[in-house]
């Protein structure tokens, strides 16, 4: 990958955060001009290092405070990107620094109408980790919409009834 010719993205996508560093040397730009920037897409560098696995750089930018809940043109936000990456290593750090700084779980994506709590939720019941499991009983604490449907009729109810744990279902039941 020529660091040159290529934009923040793609160098979240195929490099690390050392070539990150380097292309805003390249760039001549301070990290504090790019932290929050948006490509054509609507997604954040902060969500395209979710979208890439690049955990070190998802926390490096949070710790720069970027942005967060921001929005893609396909209405996902960073919980979203994160979903399907969930249950890879360092992906639980972020998601705690990501529940502190309130990123909206109810949010719900256009193409299926998932929210980003369901996303997460059915991520986390491929695998079923104690850190996993954990991890979706702080979410929800947050106190998430369990009754909103998507555009096939599931719910975030209606998921963890039939697929949840009892200590989930317990929970839920509570929260709700």
């Amino acid at each position: 990958m020529d660091i040159h010719k290529s934009d923040f993205w793609t160098v979240i996508k195929f490099g690390n955060l050392r070539k990150f560093m380097e292309k805003l040397n390249v760039e001549n730009k301070a990290i504090e001009e790019v932290v929050n920037a948006v490509n054509e897409n609507g997604i954040s560098l902060l969500e395209e290092s979710l979208i890439s696995r690049k955990f070190d750089i998802a926390l490096f930018l949070l710790g720069l405070d970027a942005n967060v809940n921001i929005i893609s043109n396909d209405g996902y936000n960073e919980w979203h990107f994160l979903a399907a990456n969930i249950n890879c290593i360092g992906a639980i750090d972020v998601a705690n620094q990501l529940i502190e700084r309130d990123v909206d779980l109810n949010l719900k994506d256009k193409k299926i109408g998932n929210s980003a709590i369901m996303s997460l939720v059915q991520e986390v019941l491929k695998e079923r980790t104690k850190e996993g499991f954990d991890f979706i009983l702080q979410c929800l604490e947050k106190r998430p919409n369990f009754n909103d449907e998507n555009k096939f009729g599931y719910s975030l109810r209606k998921i963890i009834e039939e697929r949840g744990t009892e200590d989930l279902k317990k929970v839920m039941e509570m929260m709700s």
